[in-house]
């Protein structure tokens, strides 16, 4: 998720031409982790402009399944001798295209990786960043892991960047299977920054606005990747959805009520981070999560798997170190 605020910096770059990739989803096969056949020259297009090519990966494939009356797109990278799975959950108005780095953390620590676009982003099917409850999102990630069960070996662990830290936790606040050893939040969506301010925005705009002009800003210190995000990735969307700040608003009332879990969770947060209200966040999913670890790295905004050194440092030490526990 990422703030309304539209930058200077971001409003003088110049607008590139960029690629067409939404008729991509329809040339796909159905997911199925085999790694089997050579990938269509459309999706070797759209690898190379996001540099979704890791020559650790011994075997990578993309597919489609279907969850909650969507049709979402996976993709999968396989190592020769895996040491475990990892499972990526994204952010609000992103997409597997740009979480190359999380992928090859997850590689480059022989681990297969999978990710998947969320319904209403990057290739899959979906009105643009809205959906209904945040329990959808839970449901379609049961889903690929239902697809998943008995194809890629264990220990499974997941991660989850903003609203897919909110996916994360919504799985293991409401699944009764529980497949996960190693769970890694960064910057979890549990309620906005300045939500005392902009809760009066949406109770009132919802009765006018459907789909809002959303801002881009720098919530990372690579200023470069924000300017790709706003002006070169085909893949982004230029409004909000009313929908989606409704079920986030059910969901920051629900979670605090949700029941304790005894589950052990790496919680990583920046301080710089203008996009969700971390300090509430980190204290009410510490109440839900006992045994949680919550780690603070100072001055990182909130894209922190996208963050610049030397906070991207010390963000995959605590990502090591909790893998490692």
């Amino acid at each position: 998720m990422e703030l309304m605020r539209e930058l200077s910096t971001l409003e003088h770059s110049p607008v590139l031409k960029r690629p067409d990739f939404t008729a991509l989803r329809d040339q796909l096969p159905r997911l199925d982790f085999s790694g089997e056949g050579p990938l269509l020259p459309e999706l070797q297009d759209y690898r190379n402009y996001y540099n979704l090519h890791f020559p650790l990966a011994e075997k990578t494939g993309v597919g489609t399944f279907m969850a909650a009356g969507f049709e979402l797109v996976g993709q999968y990278w396989l190592v020769a001798r895996p040491r475990g799975t990892l499972f990526i959950c994204h952010g609000y108005f992103d997409h597997t295209g740009i979480y190359g780095a999380a992928i090859r953390f997850g590689l480059e620590r022989g681990l297969n990786v999978v990710i998947f676009d969320f319904p209403g982003h990057g290739l899959s099917s979906g009105e643009p960043v809205a959906i209904d409850t945040f329990l959808q999102y839970r449901q379609v990630l049961d889903s690929l892991l239902q697809i998943a069960r008995d194809k890629l070996p264990g220990p499974w662990h997941v991660m989850g960047q903003s609203t897919g830290g909110a996916a994360v936790l919504a799985y293991l606040q409401y699944s009764v299977w529980q497949p996960f050893e190693k769970v890694f939040l960064l910057a979890p969506l549990v309620r906005p920054a300045r939500w005392h301010l902009r809760k009066w925005m949406f109770y009132l705009g919802r009765f006018f606005m459907v789909a809002p002009n959303r801002g881009f800003n720098i919530n990372t210190h690579d200023a470069e990747f924000a300017r790709r995000q706003a002006h070169r990735d085909p893949l982004q969307s230029h409004v909000m959805s009313m929908r989606w700040l409704g079920a986030m608003v059910d969901w920051l009332h629900a979670f605090p009520k949700t029941a304790r879990n005894e589950k052990r969770i790496l919680v990583l947060q920046g301080t710089d981070d203008e996009t969700v209200s971390w300090r509430y966040n980190m204290r009410v999913i510490g109440d839900r999560f006992p045994n949680s670890k919550r780690v603070i790295i100072r001055g990182a905004r909130h894209q922190m798997i996208n963050e610049t050194q030397p906070y991207r440092h010390q963000i995959l030490q605590a990502l090591d170190n909790w893998l490692k526990a």
